[in-house]
Parts: C-alpha cells; structure tokens; sequence
C-alpha cells in the first residue's frame, strides 16, 4: 500500500479516490535532492526576506 493525497480536500488517504470528495487522488513525491544545490543561497534569501 503507498499513501496518497487528495488535492481539494489537502488530506493523505491509502486508496485511489478520496472518501470525502470521490475525486482522484496523487501519490505525493518529495522533492528532489541535489548536494551541489545551485540555487540554494537564492531560496533561503527569499525566505529570510518573506519574513
């Protein structure tokens, strides 16, 4: 069994279509990590700046 999200109602379920909506639902993936990560100093800039 892998987990999965339903979009609308922004909750993880284990089935295919979610129970509150009868929508689809995904299979939610992280993301992608990368050692050199060569926008990193760019993405924590804006985030001290968003606060």
């Amino acid at each position: 069994m892998k987990m999965h999200y339903c979009r609308k109602c922004r909750i993880y379920t284990l089935v295919e279509t979610c129970k509150r909506c009868g929508s689809e639902t995904i299979k939610p993936t992280p993301a992608k990590f990368s050692p050199p990560d060569t926008y990193g100093k760019y993405r924590r800039k804006l985030k001290m700046e968003s606060r």
